[in-house]
């Protein structure tokens, strides 16, 4: 994998390189400048080792999510590429007419004369500079194969000849059983080899002959040869590797096409893999023979072939490493939380002793120092941890990938150096900074309540000043507004001797001078020294809450306001914290106004909220009403912004896969918050519930009571699980909504099998050409249509303020007989047109009328891109619209063709039916010969549609065609979409090991923090089994109130998002299976969890409690 998200892979790996250098750096710092602190961090590792295991554990986590995600992008990339590689061979560009669409060789058609062929090789050889090693004109043909020893057959093989003269540059006729390089010019005009594909498929052994069938007539050819597939040897398509082998001549005189090829081989200078170096340079060479030999370049085209379809598969890899990634932020927000909260344990254990080494001189940077070495040290090991278990995982995910998209390419495990460094430098640069801002947090303590053992109290700081002190901090307000910088350095000498008050000063220490010796600094540098300076000495006695609010209001304001204060005075840093996000909340939800972009608005409309409840609340309204309000009224916004019923408030904005990210992140918090502050309710009820099992009330009540005590634990704790049961949830639901919408049988619209016939042998009349090979299907059948695909087709919308230019889109000409029997629903009507039978009808007696699948409408490109062409005067919501004039082109003949727009299709049936539709007569006036011809069968009864296509394609056999069941299709897409998810949702719930980890941490350390308390309940008459029945209970109900937090955001948001008009469910349906399941698993988890610490709890003595200090 070579980039993700349009940066180079390698970049990145720099990038996070020097990140992890910078965090490494710092440890070196502690080590060298407070080595004591260093030690002293360290020296607590080996103190517990079930904790250190644990909290190695819990950090792994996020580099696990990481390497699993950018290791399985490599496996699809190397994967792919390989296969790539693989099937193209030495192939790396080939000349076909202009006429035909870049795509796999099974779809080249039209022919090139080979004495035009044979003159562009003069051309080209006469370049010196040509780096070009091999030329090989291919004729191909789709031909019917019988093996009458094995008794198998197949109606479409792709059946190519090769110049025997040409090969030189082409060694890839290659023996699958002995890797001899084998030459097809030694074949007989009646031997051929078959490629491996061809052979399961039809039994074959060398020595076996075979019948082909041209034109119902059967030829017999012995295979002389096994050989591997490739795009030489037949090789068609990914979903059509079938192929056999033999000489050109051989093959024009079976075909009756002498002297024709359809496409000529290009082989570049260098291997398989490098000479995908030198491709511009061959098109530029190729294009100047095109010229020197008088050819037209729009006659002739030059269709980078490996380039393309490497590229392809590279940004295949690169769409499931963001699939991996994005899905995996939930997880990895998880594990981020849990390192919050480990630290903050940690600090509580060690609460009193970091009292007293504050006491006796240590400085609150010392206590950040300590915590961020332990934390370092923890952070390098469980990142090795983490990268290895990450490799295992990916190992396991493509071994499911390559089950699940076995019929389509090979997976292969495959780990990249530099993924591994990423992965590795991303995981600890992301904890580093987690284990950054926990060790600052938890520095921020009261030195006599750490002491004691006191709660914390949070003293604001609302100092009333004087008109003079007024007057200076208005003047130092202005300053920091025209000079930002000088803000950072007066922050920095508050705290240094510089600027203490007279009796406090230390004469004789100097000033930091390194801010001098950056020389763009220097000033700003000098006017701080001067405030700091002029305010040291006359700091007021207080401030007034006017002015302090004045100061949050007005953040530079604030800024100089620091400079008045007193250096042991304690900065409110939450409400300063939550104006910057309110200020910067307005600013993002603008650029989303302004972009139409419903990320940055809806991220600002957030941090609006909660910054509102922060400052509300730090001036004096109660914490319960502002963030229950704050919370509700969040989660209200973003179930209607789901299904863009906030249309009409905010217009339309465009969102992706990043609003799913974003959506569980908020909600989880916003439901956190409501959770934690109103708790206290559910008291009541948990203690009615526990009332009716007299002998466990007093367990249930201790138990409920202890989370409520602390809510940042049980705040914490509750977000994690949440966010994970959060994404299985919904994953869960909208796969299950999903397959009701795209895979019902209603998807078929009315049609059950689909025959797909040989250009070569095309077919009039489906059903009389059953009854003429003596089939008895039709005698099924209900009804017959055809479609006819066009080859180069455009489409442009008129009527619009601005021409629009003709885009490529599908265009189907259906016949009269499929309008009058077809079961589509229409979404939306042209006005005019009161029911989906009179659009039918129309189509089938009109030749002006057209119809369209429901994403031309609702376009949306999305993560994988989307069509060229769009319907931009139909509401996605409409539905009834006035009718919309479109020209379809052919893009070769430049025919041009009006119809009007009279029905837009369901999103079910649009992915089956997907295209515009037109009548037949239309589509022929337009296109002449289809690219593709379909005919599409109604059965009298659908249950038999698997038995009918195995009969139809039996009974034309020897005409190559192909008929398959729709139901069966759409089963078969329906398992592949449902192991896929299952897969995904396997690698989400690795996050499920998060918060377990939290509720087996906190269980750990409230049996340690509770000693005490543990001891007097037992003093009093609690018996063993009440005290470990009371542990069990409180972590049920944490880990109960996360997994109903997250399955109800789950439920909420999917419902508001598949019930919109962008996503028409008929019935929203909930999989309670699946959901019981997640949560039961997670459930079960969180009690094995608890089961140990719960021992341990009933197991402490009474005296030793009761003396525990």
């Amino acid at each position: 994998m070579d980039s993700l998200f349009g940066i180079s892979m390698t970049v990145i790996m720099w990038v996070l390189l020097g990140i992890l250098g910078l965090a490494v750096g710092v440890v070196l710092y502690v080590v060298l400048r407070s080595r004591v602190m260093f030690l002293m961090g360290l020296r607590n590792i080996p103190r517990r080792g079930a904790q250190t295991t644990l909290i190695i554990l819990g950090l792994m986590l996020s580099t696990l999510i990481i390497t699993a995600a950018f290791t399985t992008g490599d496996t699809v990339d190397r994967s792919l590429t390989a296969q790539g590689y693989s099937m193209l061979g030495h192939v790396d560009e080939w000349i076909q007419l202009a006429a035909e669409r870049n795509g796999p060789p099974r779809e080249i058609d039209s022919t090139i004369p080979q004495r035009l062929s044979d003159r562009l090789r003069e051309a080209i050889e006469a370049d010196p500079d040509a780096k070009i090693d091999g030329y090989l004109p291919i004729l191909r043909s789709d031909v019917p194969i019988v093996n009458p020893r094995s008794r198998q057959s197949e109606p479409i093989v792709n059946f190519v000849g090769l110049d025997s003269t040409s090969l030189d540059g082409f060694p890839d006729v290659i023996d699958a059983g002995s890797g001899e390089l084998l030459d097809v010019g030694s074949l007989a005009a009646d031997e051929a080899f078959m490629n491996e594909s061809a052979a399961d498929a039809l039994d074959t052994e060398a020595g076996d002959t075979i019948q082909i069938f041209v034109r119902s007539e059967p030829h017999d050819f012995t295979i002389m040869a096994i050989v591997e597939d490739k795009v030489v040897t037949g090789l068609g398509d990914f979903n059509a590797k079938e192929g056999l082998v033999t000489r050109l001549d051989t093959l024009q005189e079976l075909l009756g096409q002498p002297g024709e090829v359809n496409f000529i081989a290009i082989s570049n200078e260098g291997g398989v893999r490098s000479g995908l170096d030198l491709t511009e340079d061959v098109l530029a060479s190729l294009d100047v023979a095109i010229v020197d030999v008088s050819f037209e370049r729009a006659a002739l085209e030059v269709y980078d072939v490996k380039r393309d379809l490497i590229e392809d598969f590279q940004l295949v890899g690169n769409v499931m490493t963001t699939f991996f990634l994005i899905f995996g932020l939930f997880s990895i927000a998880s594990g981020m939380l849990l390192i919050v909260m480990i630290f903050v344990m940690l600090a509580a254990e060690r609460r009193s002793e970091l009292g007293m080494a504050r006491a006796i001189g240590t400085r609150r940077g010392h206590l950040v120092q300590m915590f961020l070495s332990e934390g370092m040290a923890y952070n390098m090991l469980a990142a090795f941890v983490g990268v290895g278990l990450g490799v295992l995982v990916a190992v396991g995910i493509a071994n499911v990938m390559g089950r699940i998209f076995g019929d389509f390419f090979n997976i292969e495990p495959h780990v990249t150096a530099r993924s591994l460094i990423i992965s590795y430098s991303l995981g600890v640069s992301l904890t580093f900074l987690t284990v950054t801002f926990a060790s600052w947090r938890v520095s921020n303590l009261n030195i006599v309540a750490a002491i004691r053992d006191l709660d914390e109290v949070s003293v604001p700081n609302p100092e009333a000043g004087t008109v003079r002190g007024f007057l200076r901090g208005l003047l130092n307000a202005t300053v920091t507004v025209v000079l930002a910088p000088i803000s950072l350095f007066v922050l920095m000498l508050r705290g240094h001797t510089f600027g203490f008050s007279a009796p406090e000063r230390v004469y004789g220490e100097r000033i930091p001078l390194w801010p001098f010796f950056v020389v763009p600094l220097a000033p700003f540098y000098l006017i701080a020294l001067a405030i700091v300076a002029l305010t040291r000495d006359r700091r007021p006695d207080k401030m007034s809450s006017w002015l302090v609010a004045l100061g949050i209001l007005v953040p530079p304001f604030g800024l100089a306001l620091v400079a008045l204060q007193d250096r042991r005075a304690m900065i409110s840093w939450a409400p300063g914290l939550a104006t910057v996000g309110i200020v910067g909340g307005a600013m993002l939800m603008l650029l989303g106004l302004d972009s139409d972009t419903a990320f940055p608005f809806a991220l600002g409309f957030s941090l609006v909220t909660f910054g509102i409840a922060v400052v509300l609340v730090y001036f004096g309204l109660r914490a319960r009403a502002a963030y229950t309000f704050a919370g509700v009224f969040l989660l209200l916004f973003w179930g209607l912004n789901a299904g863009n019923r906030l249309e009409g408030l905010f217009g339309t904005l465009d969102g992706d896969i990043e609003m799913f990210f974003l959506s569980g992140i908020v909600m989880v918090a916003a439901s956190t918050f409501v959770l934690v502050y109103n708790a206290d309710l559910m008291l009541g009820i948990v203690s009615l519930v526990g009332g009716r099992f007299g002998t466990i009330l007093p367990a249930v009540k201790t138990a409920v009571a202890y989370p409520l005590q602390n809510r940042f634990r049980t705040g914490m704790t509750l977000a994690m699980i949440s966010l994970v049961i959060f994404a299985l949830t919904i994953m869960s639901t909208m796969t299950l909504n999903f397959d009701r919408i795209f895979l019902a049988d209603s998807a078929r619209g009315g049609w059950d099998v689909v025959v797909e016939e040989n250009p070569n042998n095309p077919i009039d009349d489906l059903t009389v050409t059953l009854r003429e090979a003596g089939s008895p299907a039709p005698e099924t059948f209900a009804a017959v249509g055809k479609l006819q695909i066009a080859g180069e087709p455009r489409v442009r919308e008129l009527g619009l303020a601005e021409p629009a230019q003709f885009e490529a889109y599908v265009v189907v000409g259906m016949s009269a007989s499929f309008a009058e029997a077809s079961q589509i629903k229409l979404g939306a009507r042209a006005s005019g047109f009161e029911s989906d039978e009179a659009v039918w009808a129309a189509l089938a007696t009109r030749d002006d009328v057209a119809i369209i699948d429901r994403f031309a409408v609702s376009r949306n490109d999305g993560l994988f891109g989307g069509a060229d062409f769009g319907v931009t005067s139909i509401d996605a919501d409409a539905d009834s619209f006035e009718p919309v004039t479109l020209e379809i082109q052919d893009r070769i003949s430049e025919v041009v063709t009006r119809v009007t727009l009279i029905g837009v299709m369901e999103i079910g049936p649009s992915a089956s039916f997907f295209g515009l539709y037109v009548p037949e007569a239309t589509f022929e006036k337009t296109f002449g010969d289809p690219f593709l011809s379909r005919h599409v069968v109604a059965l009298e009864d659908a249950g038999d549609s698997k038995a009918i296509a195995r009969e139809i394609e039996g009974s034309l056999f020897t005409i190559g065609a192909q008929a398959e069941s729709l139901k069966q299709l759409l089963d078969d897409d329906r398992a592949l979409q449902r192991n896929f998810f299952l897969l995904m949702q396997g690698f989400m719930g690795l996050g499920l090991f998060v918060g377990i980890a939290a509720v087996g941490v906190i269980a750990f350390r409230t049996v340690v923090e509770r000693r005490q308390q543990i001891g007097m309940l037992r003093a009093i008459g609690y018996q063993r089994s009440t005290v470990a029945l009371s542990f069990m209970i409180e972590s049920s109900f944490v880990t109960l109130l996360g997994i109903g937090s997250g399955v109800g955001l789950a439920i909420w948001l999917s419902y508001f998002l598949l019930t919109s008009d962008e996503f028409p469910v008929v019935d929203y349906v909930i999989p309670w299976g699946q959901i019981g399941f997640i949560s039961g698993l997670a459930f079960l988890a969180s009690l094995v969890m608890t089961y140990i610490p719960s021992r341990q709890a009933a197991g402490v003595p009474i005296a030793e409690a009761l003396r525990y200090e």
